[in-house]
């Protein structure tokens, strides 16, 4: 275990940055993956992508707009699920910038394929094997990738490989 793995799991979690939280959340994915606990993975790939979105969120409000960092957090725990802060605040608000049409693709490709798988987890209490744990894993890291990407993220991602 690094140095750096060994210092995020001592701080509470609460304490984390939003990069922190989805590097600690995707090295667990791919604990998860590897130990074969496949419902589990594909309900901690959605924690994933949520949290990356929440960055993304946090990081166009706050950040560059200004506004105060407590509404946009009570924006974000009232829009709940990833359905809804993608489709209903991300998605507007990246609407000024050319990456809007490939951030639209992402949701169709890709976020919107893990969502549906953990929704079937989580709420059908449905189980799931390998096979798409192993999509689920692929689609998540294609989305944290470039959404991590254009907005700047310092968390380092170990890559999935099958």
């Amino acid at each position: 275990m690094s140095k750096k793995t060994k210092k995020l799991d001592k701080k509470p979690y609460d304490e984390l940055t939003d990069d922190q939280k989805i590097q600690k959340n995707w090295n667990k994915s791919l604990g998860l993956y590897n130990r074969g606990e496949w419902s589990v993975t594909i309900l901690r790939c959605a924690t994933c992508l949520e949290l990356a979105v929440n960055l993304a969120i946090r990081e166009e409000l706050a950040g560059e707009r200004k506004l105060p960092l407590v509404f946009v957090d009570k924006l974000l725990r009232n829009a709940n699920g990833i359905h809804n802060k993608y489709n209903n605040i991300y998605l507007p608000i990246m609407d000024e910038y050319i990456e809007v049409g490939s951030l639209k693709k992402l949701w169709s490709d890709h976020i919107s394929k893990v969502n549906e798988e953990r929704n079937s987890v989580a709420h059908r209490g449905e189980f799931r094997g390998q096979k798409k744990a192993t999509e689920v894993m692929q689609h998540t890291e294609k989305s944290l990738l470039e959404i991590l990407d254009l907005h700047s993220s310092k968390a380092k991602l170990k890559k999935f490989g099958t």
